[in-house]
């Protein structure tokens, strides 16, 4: 699906920081610190996980509502400064407080599902009623309508689903690391083996191999600085729900986005890959972070019917084209970290 700037989390990003600014906030009531705090957790370049608490926040008070009957787009629009609330009906809300809700209603769904030592993954799960960013899907609503998204109580990733990803950002960091050693000493007879299972054609020597791996070495250090930062996202793009696309996509990502995002798909946990569970959730993750930070390419999926073994003859994929393929980067750091099984092997159609 064609995307423009404005589907990128990163404009909502910015957009988010410029509403959190807005004077209608409360301003004397039990809300300011809520809403402080709120403005303290969202920074240029992501969130602050010193003030994560505001996310909590937010939940708690819908929640503290609910028990008393009162239904989310009501305690939001309480939490933007509105003081006497509709009804219901057709009731027109203003802009500028859809832009209040909206802000607020990004921080309520997003979720810090890991924080160990420099390990840091921030999940932003939209209810299902969202078709779009809150901004432009809540923009120009009635109250009625308004309240629909709003009192959503679904999570487009499930509790589960969160604990999965944080899991598949961690084990990621753990296979390029791995991956890094190898990389670092192409000398041990161990290291260049798998150096020329995945990288390697008849034409290639192991001098060539040598600075192939100095280039992948580059590439898994700003990968393992991404999972290390402040800030990687993982979301999935609403515009996209419900889609034939969105059902057989895994992940993906703008390459040059300003904030590291990953964007998850329909398919991410799906049955029908060639891998399954945490190994192939870890594999998309290292996947899409080569395309983000290294720039590969997708020249061949480990499901192609001639697997992922270069070939000289192959003009389509050759050492080179692997060593600049995101498939062959991601298997090649799932057999460095020890994780594949000889049936695995086979699978990729590549020598053990």
């Amino acid at each position: 699906m064609p995307y423009t700037v404005n589907d990128l989390y990163t404009t909502r990003h910015g957009e988010l920081i410029e509403n959190l600014k807005d004077g209608d906030f409360p301003s004397s009531t039990d809300w300011v610190s809520v809403i402080s705090d709120s403005r303290a957790v969202v920074t240029a370049r992501g969130y602050n996980t010193d003030k994560y608490a505001a996310c909590e926040s937010l939940r708690s008070r819908v929640k503290a509502g609910a028990k008393k009957s009162v239904k989310p787009v009501a305690t939001m629009m309480t939490a933007a400064g509105v003081t006497s609330l509709p009804s219901a009906g057709s009731k027109a809300i203003p802009a500028g407080v859809s832009k209040r809700v909206a802000a607020l209603e990004m921080l309520r769904h997003l979720w810090m599902v890991k924080k160990s030592g420099s390990h840091k993954l921030w999940v932003l799960s939209l209810p299902e009623a969202y078709k779009d960013w809150p901004a432009e899907a809540l923009k120009g609503k009635d109250y009625d309508a308004l309240g629909h998204i709003v009192n959503d109580e679904s999570s487009h990733f499930s509790a589960e689903d969160r604990k999965h990803l944080g899991q598949s950002s961690q084990n990621g960091l753990r296979w390029i690391q791995k991956a890094m050693v190898v990389c670092t000493s192409p000398d041990k007879k161990k290291h260049m083996a798998i150096l020329r299972r995945w990288f390697a054609d008849a034409n290639t020597k192991d001098e060539d191999l040598k600075a192939v791996a100095a280039t992948l070495n580059e590439g898994l250090k700003g990968m393992a600085a991404s999972i290390r930062s402040n800030f990687l996202l993982i979301a999935d793009m609403p515009k996209d729900r419900g889609s034939d696309s969105s059902r057989r996509t895994n992940a993906f990502v703008f390459s040059n986005e300003a904030i590291d995002v990953i964007y998850v798909e329909g398919a991410f946990f799906g049955k029908n890959d060639t891998f399954q569970g945490l190994k192939n959730w870890t594999r998309i993750v290292v996947h899409e972070l080569s395309h983000r930070v290294a720039k590969t390419a997708d020249h061949r999926y480990r499901h192609h019917a001639k697997g992922l073994k270069p070939d000289a003859a192959d003009p389509n994929f050759t050492g080179a084209k692997a060593q600049a393929n995101a498939d062959s980067w991601a298997m090649f750091c799932m057999d460095c970290a020890g994780e594949m099984t000889k049936g695995d092997y086979t699978k990729v159609q590549v020598s053990e």
